[in-house]
């Protein structure tokens, strides 16, 4: 009877044994993605100094012709800001502005107001403090507006803020950018 039970007990082992080296073994060490355009250290690594105007997110891969996207425009890392104007450049023969929303930067209800030119690819955007918040600043990262992309054919499109997009202050003074981040659209 001893040896039986001794038997079992290294069967019973061995079966461990063999478990947890496949469960060792078929284990995978996770890699991960640290891609987000609204981290300053992945916007650093990507040559965007703050304060910086980027999209978010700011790559789409496979996506179907004909489906639609949505980006946000955000100011990163700002201060002091009151009002922003933003001219977005995208393929007109790629994707089309299918709807531009304000953002909450600017809090709730703030002058907002678009054009796109789709003759030249051009969407522009004005965004500011209203009345009695004209003298109201805001600072740090914050969402100026959302964009709705339709997609019309295959391949890559890019967007991109033009040099002519500013942030001001509350004395209408521009306030530098040291980045202007770029987006990406992959059309299947």
């Amino acid at each position: 009877m001893l040896d039986v039970t001794r038997y079992t007990l290294q069967v019973l082992r061995g079966g461990f044994v063999v478990l947890l080296l496949g469960l060792l073994l078929s284990c995978e060490v996770p890699t991960e993605a640290y891609d987000n355009p609204l981290d300053e250290e992945v916007a650093a690594e990507k040559g965007i100094d703050t304060p910086a105007l980027v999209f978010f997110p700011d790559k789409f891969d496979g996506v179907t012709a004909g489906s639609s996207v949505s980006v946000q425009l955000y100011a990163l890392e700002v201060v002091g800001v009151t009002g922003a104007y933003l001219q977005v450049g995208y393929d007109k023969s790629k994707v089309s502005i299918s709807s531009v929303n304000a953002g909450d930067f600017f809090g709730s209800d703030p002058v907002f107001i678009y054009e796109d030119d789709s003759d030249n690819g051009l969407l522009n955007i004005y965004s500011s403090f209203l009345g009695s918040d004209s003298s109201s600043t805001v600072s740090g990262t914050g969402n100026l507006a959302t964009l709705v992309l339709g997609t019309i054919t295959a391949g890559q499109s890019t967007l991109n803020y033009t040099v002519e997009s500013q942030i001001v202050d509350a004395q209408d003074n521009s306030i530098v950018l040291n980045g202007l981040g770029e987006g990406v659209i992959d059309v299947q």
